[in-house]
């Protein structure tokens, strides 16, 4: 099975070339899917390797069904384009899907493995607000 990981991105100019960079080793295929940045993100995509498309102008929902409609691969790993999500994490993530053990899998950043969401008072706060 071949593996796509798309990256909705819209305006990534300063990080997208790094977190291509990062997620090629785990990817046949690495695709992003722009929401008509107005700055270098395409370019610098393209340059990294990526394959890129645009997405409808519709936000990043439909820039995850346009990922869907052009992935090649078997298999589609989702993942920021702000460098939020560790590229090292995507083969436990495929890994149930390839051993037929699973149809989806989602990673949680609240479940350990990310210290973005250490529980200092702010961080605290930011949970408790997009849990609202």
């Amino acid at each position: 099975m071949q593996v796509t990981v798309a990256i909705p991105t819209k305006n990534e100019g300063g990080g997208i070339e790094k977190v291509v960079n990062a997620v090629r080793p785990y990817a046949e295929e690495v695709l992003v899917v722009d929401g008509h940045s107005r700055d270098a993100t395409r370019d610098l995509a393209a340059k990294a390797g990526a394959r890129v498309v645009l997405d409808n102008r519709k936000g990043k929902g439909d820039g995850i069904r346009v990922a869907i409609r052009e992935a090649k691969g078997d298999v589609i790993v989702f993942i920021d384009a702000d460098g939020s999500h560790e590229a090292s994490d995507i083969p436990k993530l495929v890994k149930p899907v390839l051993e037929n053990r699973a149809d989806l899998v989602v990673g949680s950043r609240t479940l350990g493995g990310s210290d973005e969401f250490r529980m200092d008072f702010n961080n605290f706060l930011r949970q408790v607000g997009s849990d609202l």
